[in-house]
């Protein structure tokens, strides 16, 4: 089992399937072609849910070569035995629910059938969205490897299936492949290499719409055929921009299924989604492209995480900011990235990208997805959009069900010598940390025949310099289009000199975030993730409120300590001055602090009053809408404003306010807190850019 299993737009499926997935590789390297080594099951399940009991029949055919004796893990509570092989019971796995069996007797190309019933009880959550790691009751069903419901052979990761499951009257079964309807039951054939076997069901109401050669189907736990025609329509508009973007679309299917469970699931050929998540408008572009994009990357071309897990960075870069860039905002969304990079991995918390796995924090995925799709964004700068999308082609083609690694996918896409290539890995895949840039001198030359533009860059980070390839855009007077030039810098302190023919008016260094590099703060605009990521978060919590209030600010605070582990709380009677190099909350309406610190609020376009506050100048009334206000200057310690009151919207807020990481003024609508503004805070100032003359 793949110990790599996305969930995309929130967290680790588990970290039990981290746990059985490693013990799964130890016995055959990652690097296997998976192809060489395929298991195949042929399983006939009877389903009793109300019973929460599984009965199955599973015809193994082994590879051919494969040893005499050979051992398996399956889940504790299932009865098994053996036909024409002998079995015996070795002992249970240290993380309690498997037993380790091995078959000895196999003959070259035998067939060996396992027969094995009995309960399957639910495992305990994990994560935060509180769902059961395997179910089988009388509402519904998920099984995947992590709980074992089927044999696990460490020596054959890789298999093929076919599954036919017999379920209650009303039930709709789930898995990956082609789907059949029997009188009976269901069938699935998955005749291309999986890592898991996964099995899901419950009373459902199935819509379904044929998409060229696959179908793309929806799962609802109600009715609702104007939601479910919504997500058909988008799936397979997504189905057929990807196959023609990459390839054919590799399996039969793509389905929506919705979880009574808050999740973001992606699996092969479908994807899960919470009641609640499903029916946000904007699911449907953008959580949604990116989870069907993972059944070419991470499900279709499998990770080798023996050098990092590619597969989050180049979904991100293909879905979401592919999305952003069609709207013309892929500038902001680099930008957004490397403010994440800055804001939660760049101080203590950095790791080379070569040992991202998975998504468990806020700094794993600024390393994993942002930095990885800004490495894959330099690429495609560097060899250009053409080539980028013929190589990504290619790259699909040669390692379609097989495992790939983060060298293959460089080796793939760059041009240049190996020991170029090679260079290329060292820096951004096995080194921690990242460029950091200033402007020196600049000095602009009147010659006899144009202007002469000499600077200097230097790369200001404490670590080695880096071999960079920067973006300068050279602004002129008058109606002269803009010009860019890439610069290559290699040392601390790289010197240029540029030959212009009009003269220019203003210069920036990577005016449009192509490269990865740490922001100056500067370049840095307040928002969340800037309270969020800072060394300390001080909560400030409000004394003059009721009970239930004080509670709601508390349950807060103890939220985001868990999140974040950065949070201290004190009394708005504690607080005598602002703290240096931490970051504050003022939580409540009615907070003491607000007495001293309002006028850090106010701007231009924001004013934070007693009962409310004014944005872009419509009066917003505390009864009315919750607000999250920043101090607009990003040159002082990051100070916020959370304005609420009553407990259940607090609630809210705690669970909603991480999401917007990257926004510095918000606005709810009350009472069901319902998102209506949400904006970035300008930059007016980057200290990439320089104003010139020639004097």
């Amino acid at each position: 089992m793949n110990p790599l299993k996305r969930l995309c737009f929130c967290n680790l499926r588990h970290l039990l399937h981290i746990l059985i997935g490693c013990l799964l590789l130890i016995a055959l390297p990652f690097t296997t072609t998976a192809s060489t080594t395929l298991l195949h099951h042929d399983l006939q399940v009877n389903l009793f849910p109300t019973q929460g009991r599984i009965s199955v029949v599973d015809n193994l055919q082994l590879p051919l070569g494969a040893p005499s004796k050979i051992e398996f893990t399956l889940n504790r509570n299932l009865r098994v035995r053996a036909e024409g092989v002998k079995l015996q019971r070795l002992e249970s796995l240290a993380h309690g629910h498997a037993v380790r069996y091995q078959l000895t007797g196999i003959s070259n190309g035998q067939k060996i059938r396992l027969s094995y019933e009995g309960e399957i009880p639910t495992l305990q959550p994990q994560g935060p969205f509180g769902m059961p790691a395997a179910i089988l009751n009388g509402d519904s069903i998920y099984l995947d490897a992590a709980s074992n419901w089927y044999p696990l052979f460490p020596a054959y990761p890789w298999l093929t299936f076919g599954l036919k499951i017999k379920a209650p009257e009303g039930w709709e079964i789930i898995s990956q492949g082609q789907r059949e309807r029997s009188r009976d039951g269901f069938r699935y054939t998955m005749p291309h290499a999986q890592d898991d076997i996964f099995l899901v069901g419950g009373r459902f109401k199935l819509y379904r719409k044929q998409q060229n050669e696959s179908e793309v189907e929806v799962y609802l736990l109600q009715p609702d055929a104007e939601l479910a025609q919504r997500y058909l329509q988008a799936s397979a508009k997504y189905l057929d921009y990807y196959s023609q973007l990459i390839g054919s679309y590799p399996y039969a299917k793509f389905a929506v299924v919705e979880n009574q469970w808050q999740t973001g699931y992606g699996m092969p050929s479908f994807t899960m989604l919470g009641s609640r998540v499903i029916r946000l408008p904007f699911i449907l572009h953008t959580s949604l492209p990116h989870e069907i994009l993972h059944n070419w990357w991470g499900n279709g071309v499998f990770v080798d995480a023996t050098s990092g897990n590619w597969s989050e960075g180049l979904t991100a870069y293909m879905a979401d900011h592919r999305e952003s860039e069609q709207r013309g905002q892929g500038s902001a969304y680099r930008r957004k990235a490397l403010e994440r990079y800055a804001n939660f991995a760049s101080r203590e918390h950095d790791f080379p990208l070569a040992e991202f796995h998975s998504r468990h924090n806020e700094s794993s995925q600024a390393v994993g997805y942002s930095k990885s799709l800004m490495v894959i964004h330099m690429m495609r700068q560097q060899i250009g959009d053409d080539l980028f999308n013929q190589r990504i082609q290619q790259f699909w083609r040669r390692y379609q069900f097989q495992p790939a690694s983060y060298p293959d996918l460089i080796n793939t896409l760059l041009d240049g010598s190996k020991s170029v290539r090679e260079k290329f890995m060292k820096q951004w895949l096995y080194r921690v940390g990242a460029p950091k840039l200033a402007l020196g001198k600049v000095r602009l030359e009147d010659k006899a025949n144009g202007y002469q533009l000499d600077l200097e860059v230097r790369q200001t980070q404490d670590s080695a310099p880096y071999q960079l390839r920067i973006p300068l855009e050279i602004y002129f007077k008058g109606n002269v289009p803009p010009l860019r030039q890439w610069v290559i810098l290699n040392s601390r302190y790289s010197f240029i000199n540029l030959d212009l023919p009009e003269q220019p008016q203003s210069i920036m260094l990577d005016p449009d975030y192509d490269v990865f590099r740490l922001l100056d703060p500067a370049e840095t605009p307040s928002s969340l993730g800037r309270l969020f990521g800072a060394q300390k978060q001080l909560l400030v919590l409000p004394t003059g409120v009721n009970k239930k209030q004080r509670q709601a600010w508390e349950k807060l605070a103890m939220a985001w300590a868990r999140q974040y582990e950065n949070v201290v709380t004190i009394d708005d009677t504690e607080l005598d001055q602002l703290p240096e190099n931490s970051a504050v909350w003022i939580l409540g309406w009615k907070n003491k602090a607000l007495t001293a610190y309002r006028s850090r609020f106010n701007a231009d376009d924001q004013q934070l009053l007693t009962t409310g506050g004014i944005i872009d100048k419509e009066l917003l009334k505390s009864e009315e809408y919750a607000l999250v206000l920043l101090d607009p200057d990003n040159s002082h310690s990051p100070l916020g404003f959370i304005g609420a009151e009553q407990a259940n919207e607090i609630a809210m807020l705690a669970r909603k306010l991480p999401h917007y990481s990257s926004y510095g003024r918000l606005v709810f609508e009350l009472p069901k807190v319902n998102n209506i503004i949400k904006q970035s805070l300008p930059v007016k100032i980057s200290p990439l850019t320089r104003q010139l003359d020639n004097k």
